[in-house]
């Protein structure tokens, strides 16, 4: 009788904890959608992880860039419809005329660098683009960057539903905290003191962050954890300054002509002297590796803007609607004639 009332108080307390972790699933997710129609349209992802509309299935007659890079091809600062990617599909579609309809979809995501391009180009294979676009180099100035925010998503990896619940309250508490979102991501410490107030907020986001963590964290143990990508010390002529750069550069451009796509590899404005030397770098390692394969392209934008223009990048950074409808200009000229 006694072993019968243990057996049904530990049937009890799993069947409570159980629906604890339902219940609190399900307000998670609530709370998700609902973010998601708020947020998606004006600065954040929509449900499948990445800025703009959700596509629908290719067309026959459709053609599909698809864009990678850090906050600056992310639009950082501006409305989606000011990102450079959105100007890219406006002016290829206006220039094409009736030749049919081209896509371009803003995979970016803030803060990664190269190393993650490979990941996101596995995550969104199903896109079927025809062009893969690497819009880079800032994020991989200070060292080796190994961000890959999507992937560390169990609930990503599984379904490829992208929770902007946590990327939401995160920022929030950041931009409380710091006075600045990417000064934030940076652990910068600046002058901006929060009052108690903001300070208490940032407290009550971060605890709202860490349960939809826990939660994760428990959905985790369903789906086996991405294994990191290892660069080998291979990228020949990029000096030991850039070789994780230019390998997973590399990585991410034989990945592309692995499907026979094409793939443009595109420097930023110039926004340092060693910005400059980065990308003198790649230029030698693509030409060296990729330079009589027609598949590979090298665009350098980095005189198109001055980045000391505040009209163009009002943080000498992140461009403006206007900035990076000049950056979509030069790129039309060079994905024009590989979409005719």
């Amino acid at each position: 009788m006694e072993d019968c009332v243990k057996r049904r108080k530990l049937v009890f307390a799993m069947a409570a904890i159980a629906l604890s972790a339902a219940f609190a699933g399900a307000l998670v997710l609530a709370v998700d959608v609902y973010l998601h129609r708020k947020y998606e349209n004006v600065a954040g992802l929509n449900i499948w992880g990445y800025r703009g509309r959700v596509v629908d299935r290719k067309r026959p007659v459709e053609r599909r860039v698809v864009v990678l890079g850090g906050s600056t091809a992310f639009g950082y600062g501006v409305t989606p419809d000011e990102s450079m990617p959105m100007y890219l599909e406006r002016q290829l579609n206006a220039r094409r005329g009736q030749r049919g309809e081209v896509t371009v979809v803003n995979l970016a995501y803030n803060n990664e660098g190269a190393y993650s391009f490979i990941f996101t180009l596995q995550d969104y294979e199903y896109l079927d683009y025809d062009i893969a676009l690497f819009y880079t180099g800032y994020n991989d100035i200070g060292g080796e960057n190994t961000r890959v925010h999507r992937r560390g998503s169990p609930v990503f990896r599984l379904t490829g539903y992208s929770l902007i619940f946590p990327l939401i309250f995160r920022e929030k508490a950041m931009t409380l905290r710091y006075g600045d979102v990417e000064a934030g991501y940076r652990h910068e410490q600046t002058t901006f003191k929060p009052n108690l107030a903001a300070q208490a907020t940032s407290f009550a986001l971060d605890s709202a962050t860490q349960i939809s963590s826990a939660l994760e964290r428990q959905l985790g143990r369903l789906t086996d954890e991405p294994a990191p990508l290892v660069p080998t010390p291979s990228a020949e002529g990029c000096g030991e300054r850039w070789r994780h750069y230019c390998q997973a550069l590399d990585d991410a451009v034989s990945y592309v002509l692995a499907s026979e796509k094409h793939v443009f590899v595109v420097t930023q404005p110039y926004i340092a002297d060693v910005h400059v030397e980065q990308q003198r770098r790649v230029a030698g390692m693509v030409e060296e590796r990729f330079g009589v394969e027609p598949l590979v392209h090298f665009v350098s934008l980095g005189s198109v803007v001055d980045l000391r223009d505040r009209t163009l990048a009002p943080d000498g950074m992140h461009l403006s609607g206007l900035g990076n409808e000049r950056i979509a200009q030069e790129l039309v000229l060079h994905l024009l004639p590989v979409l005719q």
